[in-house]
């Protein structure tokens, strides 16, 4: 799947599914597994790129696959009405200022779960 054709698959399932904010994505080679917003994906997309698969996924399952690969080092707390991230990050890892609590942003999972996998997430 490229370029047009990938888009148009996107779009259609994103307008089903307002909320599936992110989207899991597979090479051909199916090496690796990469997450990112889906918006931002599609602006970076080059017509040329080519991939095997897709899942649009929302927050909540977002939620599951960074914890699960955090292994306790990722909590969430109810606070204000809202959600607040605990996060420790592991020994090395690569971090802008290491806070002991981040926003639950679609894009502050994205920040640990980079982290934690080295920008190299395999599943």
């Amino acid at each position: 799947m490229q370029g047009y054709e990938l888009v148009k698959k996107i779009e259609k399932e994103r307008s089903g599914h307002p909320d599936r904010v992110f989207i899991k994505w597979w090479r051909i080679e199916e090496d690796y597994i990469d997450f990112d917003l889906v918006a931002r994906f599609l602006e970076k997309l080059n017509p040329s790129s080519e991939i095997a698969g897709f899942e649009l996924i929302d927050q909540e399952q977002m939620w599951e696959a960074v914890q699960s690969r955090c292994k306790g080092r990722l909590t969430r707390e109810r606070r204000n009405g809202g959600w607040v991230l605990h996060w420790t990050a592991p020994k090395g890892a690569e971090v802008e200022g290491t806070l002991p609590e981040y926003p639950y942003t679609p894009e502050s999972l994205l920040k640990i779960l980079d982290a934690e996998t080295n920008d190299n997430y395999v599943d």
